[in-house]
């Protein structure tokens, strides 16, 4: 029996934007060396809930899922690519997540159906993880003005499970939750 356990949130891609988003990792490691998330299937990350107890959270998310079940899949647009500042020694370089009025009133939905706070969150499919802004000012210049621009469907939210003090304890699926069949209309 797990004492306590790590939950992560995500909309998973389609197969081919996942091998793209692969490809810019890999192309990165060959510029600036290994980076955190190097190897990470290519996600967007809601939330991460930690150290809760799965006999506390597992029924909770079942009643997420019953309520993410009403709410309509989105239409989501990647266009381009941006960076995060971690402070004056790290950043994070991105593909960006096109924000529309429909979009954010989508992701507000979410949320709101999730039952979960989360802060300052910008939808986005990070590329290269809290890099030193030495490593940032060779890699930007290959991202900067690049297209790169792609439309999907998120149709569910993944829920992913790991033990919270088990050393290097890798994410499993722990449970798909679908939504509606229709698209969004707000």
């Amino acid at each position: 029996m797990q004492s306590y356990t790590d939950y992560l949130m995500i909309i998973s891609l389609p197969d081919d934007i996942k091998k793209e988003i692969s490809r810019y990792k890999r192309a990165s490691v060959n510029l600036i060396g290994h980076f955190e998330g190097m190897h990470s299937t290519a996600h967007i990350t809601i939330t991460h809930q930690t150290r809760c107890k799965p006999f506390f959270a597992q029924p909770l998310i079942l009643q997420m899922g019953k309520r993410l079940n009403t709410i309509a899949p989105v239409e989501l647009q990647i266009n381009g690519f941006s960076f995060f500042s971690h402070g004056e020694n790290a950043k994070t370089i991105y593909a960006k997540i096109e924000r529309t009025t429909h979009t954010d009133k989508w992701f507000k939905l979410l949320k709101s159906e999730m039952g979960i706070k989360v802060k300052n969150f910008l939808p986005h499919i990070t590329i290269a993880k809290n890099i030193p802004v030495t490593a940032f000012n060779k890699l930007w210049p290959n991202f900067e003005n690049r297209a790169f621009s792609e439309t999907f469907k998120a149709g569910g939210l993944t829920i992913l499970h790991r033990e919270t003090f088990v050393e290097y304890c890798e994410w499993r699926v722990y449970k798909e939750l679908f939504f509606a069949n229709k698209l969004a209309m707000f």
